[in-house]
């Protein structure tokens, strides 16, 4: 099987022999150097500037067997212990709305998903979408796949140089308004046929689709949000290749200075389709007529419900 780009053959290998902190145990170990994978153009959307605070590094020994353990972002050294190394996986941990799982089953096995959404979507997108999860946008989230090509012998130290590749992308939102921006207090928005989980060993979006529900800002006549996610299902970087069987509906959801709320549903699959790892979505002509902010028209919100979002516990775990 050819590895993807992104999974490592121990670049810049290089042996030394025992060094005096590692003699204690006479096992095989790793002085790890990390590289954070950027786009060309840090501030171009899709890839924001990593910023990690620490890395957990699954060690697979000889026997398939998983071992964890935890360096630094800028690196750190790692002990291969009594039965060696076939493999690592390694990802940032400072993450709050990402789940891992599968570790146990090997290292191609691991995925990584989000956690359950703060909400529910409103009414109208849950109709159109009824059969999928709805999470909270994942934080930044990057991760290697290392396959062994040498043996590590006993007082041996493995120079690595690692990259560490982003499984995480950002979109950027935007919402214009053509008429009546001005009768907006608050927003909040949902995207619908997102990826729900993705494999950190090569970066494979599963076709398992989400919901992703996030908080807005109001601008100049737009309503804006930075939407993280493992991007469009079905897609594998090496491929270049997504699945184009979903549908992505972008969803607004406003509070009128009248205290009612209209919905705003949009089809953006072919948007999508050409950035399925974070870009730019832009939809327009949207419109608060005179009646709808008026006193009795629009439809009816509790106030406590958009005030204070109400935690959902959906199932996250397990593969489909």
């Amino acid at each position: 099987m050819k590895l993807p780009f992104y999974c490592i053959a121990l670049a810049g290998l290089s042996l030394a022999g025992c060094r005096e902190e590692l003699c204690y145990n006479h096992f095989g170990a790793a002085d790890i150097d990390f590289k954070w994978s950027v786009s060309q153009d840090p501030s171009e959307p899709g890839s924001p500037t990593p910023s990690p605070s620490g890395v957990t590094v699954i060690v697979y020994d000889a026997m398939g067997q998983p071992n964890e353990m935890y360096v630094p972002p800028g690196g750190g050294s790692v002990n291969f212990g009594e039965n060696g190394m076939q493999s690592l996986l390694l990802y940032n941990n400072d993450t709050e709305s990402v789940l891992i799982a599968g570790e146990s089953d090997g290292p191609q096995s691991v995925y990584a998903t989000s956690t359950a959404g703060s909400r529910m979507p409103p009414e109208g997108l849950r109709k159109l979408h009824p059969d999928e999860a709805v999470l909270n946008p994942p934080d930044m989230l990057y991760a290697a796949y290392v396959v062994s090509h040498s043996e590590v012998g006993n007082h041996e130290v493995m120079d690595m140089k690692i990259s560490m590749e982003p499984m995480v992308f950002e979109y950027e939102v935007r919402y214009e308004f053509e008429y009546g921006f001005n009768r907006v207090m608050d927003a909040r928005g949902a995207m619908s046929g997102m990826a729900r989980w993705v494999y950190l060993y090569n970066g494979l979006t599963m076709s398992d689709r989400a919901i992703l529900v996030y908080d807005c800002k109001l601008s100049d006549n737009a309503v804006t949000a930075k939407v993280m996610s493992f991007g469009t299902p079905g897609y594998l970087p090496e491929s270049r290749m997504g699945d184009d069987r979903h549908v992505n509906t972008l969803n607004l959801e406003v509070n009128l200075v009248n205290g009612k709320t209209k919905e705003f549903n949009f089809d953006i699959t072919g948007q999508l389709s050409t950035q399925p790892r974070g870009g730019k979505v832009c939809v327009s002509g949207l419109r608060i007529e005179d009646n709808e902010s008026s006193s009795g028209s629009g439809f009816d919100v509790d106030m406590d419900d958009w005030g204070s979002n109400e935690d959902i516990d959906l199932p996250v775990g397990g593969q489909q």
